[in-house]
C-alpha cells in the first residue's frame, strides 16, 4: 500500500535526523559554514540521495517510485528547511521529466534506467548570457550532421553547470525560413557519451543567496552527439522547455514552504526564551500578532501549494496558468513573512547571534531565489497577463463536476502523468471555476460549537465577495485592453508590450486563487482534521485580507490572534511542521539514521 505523503516526509525527516545536531550531515550550523565558503554540500547532497531521493523523479511504470506529485512536495520541503543549497542542488532531479514529457519509450527506458542505476546529476542549460529569459532570441546552434548533432555555444548562468552528468538544454536547429518559434530543439545531452569537441566549464558567479550552489556555465565547441540525444521532435525544444517549466514552477512552492517554516520557526524559538518586560517576548502583543499572522500566511500557502499537487493529476492540461498562479502566490507569502519576521526580530535580525547561528539570514537569503528562477516573477506574471483574455472568456462556462478530488486531502488521485502537460490551456482553471460550487457547499455547513452561525455567516459573506472580485477582475481584462489599444503609439523596439495594469490584474488574481483554495480544503477537510482548523477561524481571517500575502499590525482581533499563536506554539513545542495537518518532524537531538529508525543518541 502506498505511503502518504506525510508518511514519506517522516520518513526522510529521521534519516536526515535533527538540524540542530551538528553533526548530522544537513545540519544547520554546518550548512551555513559550508555557504560561507562558498563550498557545495556535498555530504548533505549524498544523503539526500542515499534516501533514493531521485527514485521520486521517475514513474512506477518505469521502475520508480514517482506515484503523487505531493510527494516532491513534501520531500522537498523537508530538503529546503535545513539547507536550500542542497534542496536546489538536488532540484534539478526535476529535469529529467522531460524525458517522460518529450522522449520516445526507448529513451525514457535508458534515463530511467540510469537514474535509478548509477544515478544522475542533470543541469537545465536554457539560459544564454545575454538573453536570460527571452529563450526565443537564444543562439546556441545545435546542427543536423548525418546521425549527429554538433553543438557549439555558451549557456549561463545555471545550476549545476560545472558539477552535471547530464545537460538538458535548448539549441537552434533551423535555420532563417524557419518559424520563430520552431527554429530551436531539446536535448538530453549524457556528457560522458560527447563523442568529439570540446565542452568546458564556465566559473561560478558569487551570488547573494545559494552561495553553496554551482551556480556556474558550461560551453560546447562543435561537440557531437547522436542524434538520440534530441527529445522530441525536430523544432520542438521552445514547447518541450515551457511545458516542463509549468512542472517546476508548481514544485517551487515546496522550497518556499521549507523555507518558511525555517525562518518562522527560529524567530519563534529565539522570542520564546527572550525574556522582556518581566515577561517572554512572544507575549507582547505585537509580537503575538506578528508570530500568528506569518503562521497564517504559512497555513494559506500550503493550501495554494497541495491544492496545485492534486490539480497536476487531475486537470494537467491547464498548467498553463495555474503554475504561474502557484508559484508566484507561495512564493509571495513567504516573502512577505520573511520581511515582517526580520522586523519583529529588530536588533537581532543584523546580529549572527548563537543561538541561531545566522540560520534565519541564511535562509531569508536563499528563499527570495524562489522568485526568480524557473521563470521570475515578472515572467510568470506576464505570462499570466497573456492568457487573461482566455481565461475571461471561459468564466462561467464550466460543467458541475465534483470538486471533491481537488480538495479532499484523503481522496484517492489517478497516475500523475507529466506528458499532458500543455502550454495552452485555452484559459481553464479549476480553482476558480468550482467556486460557485464552494460558495454552495458552504451553504449547507451546520453551525457547530467551534464555527457558530455569526462565523459561517461571515465565511459565506467572504465568500460571496470572492466571487465578485473574480467576477470583476476578469471584467476589467477587457477594460484594459480597450484602454490600452486607444493609446497613441509609441516608438519601441522591444516585443514586449504587456500593459502593467494587465500585470496587475494578473497579481491581484493570484492572490484571489490562494483565497479560493484556502477556502476548498477547509470545506472537503474539515471533518477529519483538528479542531483548530474544523473551527475555522484561520480561514476567516485570511479571507478578511484584502491582499493574502499582506498583512499590518492590527489586522487580526486579538482574540485570534491569541489562537493562532497558541497553534503555533503547539505544533512547535511538539516538533511538528507548521501546517494544517500533523506532520512530524526529526525528534529533537535525533542522529541521521536509517528510514523510520532515527537515533536519538546525540
Amino acid at each position: 500500500m502506498k505511503q502518504s505523503s506525510t508518511a514519506v516526509a517522516e520518513s526522510l525527516e529521521d534519516w536526515l535526523g535533527d538540524p540542530a545536531v551538528e553533526r548530522n550531515s544537513l545540519s544547520f550550523a554546518g550548512a551555513l559554514e559550508l555557504d560561507e565558503r562558498d563550498e557545495l554540500p556535498s555530504a548533505g547532497i549524498e544523503r539526500v540521495r542515499a534516501f533514493g531521493f531521485n527514485r521520486y523523479f521517475v514513474p512506477e511504470r518505469l521502475g520508480g517510485d514517482l506515484r503523487a506529485a505531493e510527494d516532491i512536495l513534501m520531500l522537498t520541503r523537508v530538503i529546503a528547511r535545513r539547507d536550500m543549497n542542497v534542496a536546489v542542488s538536488e532540484s534539478t532531479q526535476v529535469w529529467m521529466m522531460l524525458a517522460w514529457i518529450g522522449g520516445d519509450a526507448e529513451q525514457q527506458e535508458k534515463h530511467a534506467a540510469t537514474i535509478l542505476g548509477t544515478g544522475v546529476v542533470p543541469c537545465l542549460a536554457y539560459s544564454e548570457p545575454e538573453h536570460g529569459a527571452d529563450l526565443a532570441a537564444n543562439r546556441f546552434t545545435a546542427t543536423p550532421d548525418g546521425g549527429q548533432y554538433v553543438l557549439t555555444g555558451e549557456k549561463w548562468p545555471i545550476n549545476r553547470g560545472r558539477t552535471s552528468t547530464h545537460v538538458v538544454l535548448l539549441g537552434t536547429t533551423g535555420d532563417e525560413t524557419t518559424p520563430a518559434k520552431r527554429q530551436q530543439s531539446m536535448f538530453l545531452v549524457d556528457r560522458s557519451q560527447i563523442l568529439s569537441g570540446e565542452v568546458t566549464e564556465v566559473p561560478r558567479v558569487p551570488t547573494y543567496g545559494l552561495r553553496g550552489c554551482d551556480i556556474s556555465g558550461i560551453a560546447f565547441d562543435g561537440a557531437r552527439v547522436d542524434a538520440s540525444a534530441r527529445l522530441g521532435a525536430e523544432g520542438e525544444g521552445l514547447e518541450l522547455a515551457l511545458r516542463g517549466l509549468l512542472i517546476t514552477r508548481t514544485f517551487c512552492t515546496g522550497l518556499s514552504l521549507g523555507t518558511g517554516d525555517t525562518m518562522l520557526r527560529t524567530v519563534t524559538g529565539f522570542l520564546s526564551e527572550r525574556v522582556l518586560y518581566d515577561g517572554p517576548a512572544t507575549e507582547i502583543p505585537y509580537v503575538t500578532e506578528s508570530l500568528a499572522n506569518a503562521y497564517l500566511s504559512l497555513l494559506v500557502a500550503e493550501c495554494e501549494s497541495l491544492v496545485a499537487m492534486r490539480g497536476l493529476h487531475l486537470y494537467t492540461e491547464q498548467f498553463s496558468i495555474w503554475a504561474n498562479l502557484a508559484k508566484v502566490q507561495v512564493a509571495r507569502l513567504v516573502d512577505f513573512n520573511s520581511k515582517a519576521l526580520a522586523r519583529t526580530l529588530g536588533a537581532r535580525y543584523f546580529m549572527r547571534a548563537a543561538e541561531h547561528v545566522g540560520t534565519f539570514q541564511k535562509m531569508l537569503r536563499d528563499g527570495a531565489v524562489v522568485s526568480v528562477f524557473d521563470g521570475s516573477e515578472p515572467v510568470c506574471l506576464d505570462s499570466l497577463a497573456l492568457q487573461l483574455p482566455a481565461l475571461a472568456k471561459a468564466h462561467g462556462h464550466t460543467p458541475d463536476e465534483d470538486w471533491r478530488a481537488l480538495y479532499d486531502l484523503r481522496a484517492e488521485l489517478p497516475v500523475f502523468e507529466p506528458h499532458r502537460v500543455s502550454v495552452f490551456g485555452r484559459g481553464r482553471d479549476a480553482t476558480f471555476a468550482g467556486l460557485p460550487a464552494l460558495i454552495t457547499r458552504l451553504a449547507e455547513v451546520s453551525p457547530s460549537a467551534g464555527c457558530d452561525a455569526d462565523r459561517l455567516a461571515d465565511l459565506r459573506g467572504r465568500a460571496e465577495e470572492l466571487r465578485h472580485e473574480l467576477d470583476a477582475l476578469l471584467a476589467r481584462v477587457d477594460e484594459v485592453r480597450r484602454w490600452s489599444a486607444g493609446l497613441p503609439a509609441r516608438p519601441s523596439a522591444s516585443a514586449k508590450s504587456t500593459p502593467p495594469r494587465l500585470i496587475r490584474v494578473a497579481e491581484e488574481l493570484s492572490a484571489l486563487h490562494a483565497k479560493v483554495a484556502a477556502l476548498g480544503v477547509w470545506l472537503f477537510n474539515r471533518d477529519h482534521l483538528d479542531e483548530f482548523f474544523a473551527d475555522g477561524e484561520w480561514l476567516q481571517a485570511a479571507l478578511a485580507r484584502r491582499q493574502v500575502h499582506q498583512y499590518e499590525s492590527g489586522d487580526l482581533d486579538p482574540a485570534t490572534a491569541h489562537r493562532l499563536f497558541a497553534q503555533l506554539n503547539s505544533q512547535y513545542a511538539t516538533d511538528e511542521f507548521f501546517s494544517i495537518r500533523r506532520t512530524r518532524m526529526a525528534s529533537p537531538g535525533a542522529r541521521e539514521g536509517r528510514r523510520g529508525h532515527a537515533s536519538n543518541a546525540a
